[in-house]
């Protein structure tokens, strides 16, 4: 799947769209909020985690604008998420057959569309020609990709992303105080989830430079091997693509025989969920499987390095952050400012450390 964030063909092309925005921002007036809202478009492209974040400001909007029709549209990346937030129908959209999509949204005659991209200007392109009678979004510093909006709203970097999600669904008079969630359907086939306790490792981070955010293996295998004296099995999840390192992986956990399960590719999403949220706990880089676990409300760790927890750790009852010792850590903002920091993050997170927010968790 083409990820907008990982791929520098794509941002370099979305680079371009700056223009085009600048130039039909002198083309038509601002407008104001509609008086009479009856259909509402969010607009979210990209990014898993970002969408399971955006799950509890979506459940806030529907529930303070009964009334109105509200539709999510996503990209191919995000889209089997979308699938998991109940009540609220999704359209996919592409990222590279612009025409169809804007035709997609101009079908829906929407009064007002929420851009929640923080950063991708193709989001913002959408939103000029979708034929809203009003659109709202982020302006991002660096990104030029505000031009067109009707109202925009600061994005911040001091602040966790749900907290800029919840400031931009007020210009439509919402107040988002709700928690990220994601119910497990109940519907995997029992002999397809452990039997026995078991915790869940996601080692494989997606997107730009994402080795940069994978804790050293050697980490992940003595950690392993600490669950594993205490009567675990160890999940390994991980995409279909992940699933030759896993395999690695697993072959270098000496000793460790069936107490390490590789399952990566193994889990359709609504089977992910069901395995996250049946696990003593999930351990995580920061990604969108970190999201997803938190969500579910079981015990979650996420391991940051370049990530800073105020901006993208884990949000959920049982959630919780365990980050570098290393100074100039947690310097990404939007996921790809990797010439602002160091390069070794990750090798500041003790096992010590994972262990004993592991065992707190468990024991709550």
């Amino acid at each position: 799947m083409l990820s907008l964030r990982g791929n520098r063909a794509l941002r370099a092309l979305d680079r371009s769209g700056s223009a085009f925005l600048w130039a039909g921002s002198h083309l038509r007036r601002k407008r104001p909020l509609p008086s009479s809202i009856r259909r509402i478009g969010v607009l979210k492209t990209n990014a898993i985690g970002d969408t399971v974040l955006l799950s509890a400001v979506l459940r806030d909007l529907a529930a303070c604008r009964p009334d109105a029709e509200l539709t999510l549209f996503v990209g191919p990346v995000n889209a089997p998420v979308a699938d998991l937030i109940d009540g609220i129908p999704a359209v996919q959209l592409s990222l590279t057959n612009p025409a169809r999509s804007i035709r997609l949204l101009r079908e829906r005659h929407l009064d007002v569309l929420l851009d929640f991209g923080a950063w991708p200007r193709i989001n913002a392109i959408y939103a000029a020609l979708s034929g809203a009678r009003f659109t709202a979004g982020f302006e991002t510093p660096g990104q030029a990709r505000h031009y067109c909006f009707d109202q925009v709203v600061r994005h911040a970097d001091d602040v966790h992303e749900l907290e800029n999600f919840r400031r931009l669904v007020r210009v439509v008079g919402v107040e988002s105080a709700s928690t990220p969630s994601v119910s497990p359907s109940g519907s995997t086939p029992r002999e397809k989830l452990p039997s026995e306790p078991y915790v869940v490792f996601h080692l494989w981070p997606g997107g730009l430079l994402s080795e940069r955010k994978e804790w050293p293996q050697e980490s992940w295998r003595e950690l392993a091997r600490r669950f594993a004296r205490t009567g675990h099995k160890i999940v390994l999840t991980g995409s279909e693509d992940d699933r030759p390192r896993a395999d690695a992986f697993q072959v270098g956990c000496n000793g460790l025989g069936d107490s390490i399960v590789n399952a990566a590719g193994d889990y359709r999403f609504p089977e992910l969920v069901d395995l996250l949220a049946g696990a003593r706990c999930t351990v995580s880089v920061n990604t969108g499987v970190m999201h997803l676990a938190a969500a579910t409300g079981a015990p979650t760790i996420g391991l940051n390095g370049p990530t800073a927890e105020h901006r993208w750790g884990p949000i959920g009852p049982r959630a919780r952050s365990v980050n570098s010792s290393f100074p100039g850590s947690g310097y990404l903002d939007l996921g790809f400012e990797y010439d602002r920091g160091r390069p070794d993050c990750m090798l500041g997170i003790s096992v010590d450390d994972v262990e004993a927010t592991a065992q707190e968790l468990i024991r709550v």
